[in-house]
């Protein structure tokens, strides 16, 4: 396509038995004036032939090195021709009515650099587990407690996108998109819509949930907070609450390690957390820790 308006960057690896799916409901949007860029990153399955029959001048597929998704989705973009950038992951799936919702959303803010819209989790049944309903306008000011976005429904704009690539730091890999986030929060409105629009789909393959060591998920952590505690205009935004944001990222290290009966480790991430920021105790996130703690052995 020439002129596209939205590029959907679909970094994908692995996913030949889901990626059908999700290309399939993008291209029954109501809104058809998008091109699909799918990124192959390294992937060791069929997915190259499972993809074959979407291609066209709308949907293109580019196959890389394995580096992770951070670097597919950069890729992706450098591709893309679209004035706003959706990167939408191969296992996740479109309402009808996305992308109509996300021009009303433009409209509405007046070309906004960077907006999100809700989502519904759900099994592979698309049996709703929860729906994730953001603020009605804005979430930057709720942004410190938890990364409360997915990547499937933000759209960026181009010119924004370029200057404000993911993080490609492999060690990063599950919390590079909160990284972002709050690194794009630092200067620009987050407009949110309370209208969900696309559907996470929670299942057992899903990168966040394959198995992966404490010491592993401890080390992401630690890397997420080293990188955005060294960006002073994140620091500036995160400004008083600093101390809480830490604190819960702490602790969120410390239930990670309990969950895996490192209970040592939690306990000297829970005490890290409590000396970050002591009201940590008052917050829902500290009762969960004990209650991990407690049934572990």
């Amino acid at each position: 396509m020439t002129n596209p308006f939205f590029s959907i960057v679909i970094p994908t690896y692995n996913r030949a038995h889901l990626i059908g799916k999700t290309i399939n409901s993008v291209l029954q949007q109501r809104y058809t004036n998008f091109e699909i860029i799918i990124v192959d990153d390294g992937s060791t399955d069929d997915t190259e032939n499972a993809i074959k029959s979407f291609l066209s001048e709308r949907v293109t597929y580019f196959k890389k090195d394995n580096a992770e998704r951070s670097a597919a989705r950069n890729f992706g973009t450098g591709k893309a021709k679209g004035d706003y950038i959706s990167w939408f992951d191969s296992d996740d799936l479109m309402l009808p009515n996305h992308l109509e919702e996300a021009v009303k959303m433009i409209q509405q803010n007046n070309q906004p650099e960077i907006f999100a819209l809700s989502f519904t989790i759900a099994t592979p049944e698309l049996k709703t587990v929860r729906e994730v309903i953001l603020p009605a306008t804005s979430c930057n000011a709720i942004l410190y407690k938890q990364n409360i976005l997915a990547c499937n429904p933000v759209f960026v704009r181009k010119d924004i996108a370029l200057h404000f690539p993911f993080n490609e730091t492999r060690s990063l890999s599950a919390s590079e998109d909160y990284e972002l986030w709050l690194r794009m929060a630092a200067k620009f409105t987050i407009y949110t819509s309370q209208q969900p629009t696309s559907i996470l789909i929670e299942h057992t393959e899903r990168s966040v949930n394959v198995a992966a060591s404490g010491e592993k998920i401890a080390t992401r952590f630690e890397t997420f907070l080293k990188i955005v505690l060294s960006n002073n205009s994140v620091v500036s935004f995160l400004n008083h609450k600093k101390a809480d944001f830490t604190a819960r990222i702490y602790l969120l290290i410390a239930t990670t390690l309990a969950v895996n009966s490192l209970k040592k480790d939690a306990s000297n991430y829970f005490l890290k957390s409590l000396s970050t920021y002591p009201l940590i105790i008052l917050q829902r996130q500290f009762y969960v820790f004990l209650k991990v703690m407690l049934l572990k052995k």
